[in-house]
Parts: structure tokens; C-alpha cells; sequence
């Protein structure tokens, strides 16, 4: 079964609402969906019993993206956090000690359809034979080329306590926010008005250490004159 490579140390980025990143300083946790409450239908194809306990989390490996801001800050008022792959381990770590959980971090890698129906259905068969983390886990790190302008990476949680009871849309794990994010960045489209609020409430209310800037994606570049040939 193909997988991913994985750097050491590389830089991740999600876009998200400004409530949603104020409330991971404020409170303190980090969500992790149920991938049945996505929309890609391949996400949530493969069932098995212990299915119900896993949780995934989606960043982005690419710093800049235009498509990126317009699909998931469609009215120009999100913002971008960063981390690290390093960061995000070491927080996760640090809440294994009061929380007991499995974690993976890996790229996405993907494939066409056919190759992921086959990867799949290997799957399927792993599983039946020998259940484990990992192979129960593969599938989230696959995805269908449609979707490779969003060149993932992933964190897959593990959490048996969901077993019991009722199944569960998503968790939340307590982390250090200071330690977890270095840096958020504001839509480029945002008012300059939007911007200075945001910046004052992180900073001054919050007391985030990090970066908190607008992106320059859209700023307007020096005029490039062409003198016309003597």
C-alpha cells in the first residue's frame, strides 16, 4: 500500500473563521472531526466496528493559495493559523499524559479514482484479517486527484473511549494554543478596519505572541514602467 512521505519540520496552514481561531486560544482545545460529517463520500466508505472512534483533523501545506481563501473564507473575513508538523506533535504528546489517544500525522497522497477503489478494497481485506491503527487509519491518508489543490496533510486520532455510548461528530483535546500556533494571518480581502480589530483583540486581549498580520496576496505591487526603445 502506498505511502506518504513525511518532512520533519514542515510549515502547515489551516483557514478557518475568526471565532474558530480565538476560541482555540481561549479555550484551549483542538477539534477533530468524525469523517462522516464531510462531504467527499470516500471519506466515510470504508465501515468496520472501531470506525466510530477515529477523528481527523485537515492542514495544508501550501503557505499562499487563492483558491484556498475563496473556499474556505468565502466572505473575505477568515484568517489563516500556522504551525508546524513539530508543533502539532509535540502538543499532542504533551495531552496523551491526561488523555489517552492514538495520533498519526502523514501527507495525503493522491490518486485516481481507480487506484483509490483498489487501495480501499486492500484495505477492507488488512482489516479483516488484522486490525490495526495504521490500516484502519490508510484510507483518511488518501484522496482522489480532484482534491490535490489542497495538498493535506492530516492528523488521524484514535480515541477507543468513543466506542461506548453514542456516536460522536467530533472531539475536542486540550492543548497549549501558544505552543500549537505561531502565526495567524488575516484574509487579504479583509478592511483594513477588520484587520486592525482582529490584530487588537489577539494581541491585546488574548496576548498572542505570534504573528498576526493581513496577507499580501492581493497588496498592490510597484508599477513596472516600459520605456519605449530610442
Amino acid at each position: 500500500m502506498p505511502t506518504a512521505k513525511s518532512a520533519t519540520a514542515t510549515n502547515l496552514y489551516r483557514i478557518v473563521s475568526f471565532d474558530r481561531a480565538a476560541e482555540i486560544i481561549t479555550g484551549g482545545r483542538l477539534y477533530f472531526a468524525h469523517p462522516s460529517t464531510w462531504d467527499d463520500p470516500y471519506e466515510k466508505v470504508l465501515k468496520h466496528e472501531r470506525a466510530r472512534a477515529i477523528f481527523a483533523q485537515c492542514w495544508c501545506r501550501k503557505a499562499l493559495s487563492d483558491a484556498m481563501w475563496r473556499i474556505y473564507s468565502p466572505y473575505g473575513l477568515g484568517v489563516r493559523i500556522g504551525t508546524t508538523r513539530q508543533r502539532i506533535q509535540r502538543v499532542l504528546t504533551a495531552a496523551k499524559n491526561s488523555h489517552q489517544f492514538s495520533f498519526r500525522i502523514q501527507n495525503v497522497e493522491y490518486l485516481s479514482q481507480v487506484d483509490l477503489q483498489a487501495e480501499l478494497k486492500t484495505t477492507r481485506t488488512d482489516l479483516a484479517e488484522n486490525y490495526s491503527f495504521n490500516n484502519a487509519t490508510e484510507p483518511l491518508f488518501l484522496k482522489r486527484r480532484a482534491f490535490d489543490h489542497e495538498q493535506e496533510v492530516r492528523v488521524v486520532v484514535y480515541d477507543a473511549s468513543c466506542l461506548d455510548g453514542d456516536p460522536c461528530k467530533g472531539i475536542s483535546i486540550k492543548i497549549d494554543p501558544f505552543q500549537l500556533l505561531r502565526s495567524i494571518w488575516i484574509d487579504p480581502r479583509a478592511p483594513n478596519e477588520v484587520v486592525k480589530a482582529y490584530r487588537y483583540y489577539l494581541k491585546e486581549k488574548l496576548g498572542f505572541p505570534g504573528t498576526v498580520e493581513k496577507s499580501g496576496l492581493y497588496a498592490v505591487p510597484d508599477e513596472i514602467s516600459v520605456q519605449p526603445a530610442a
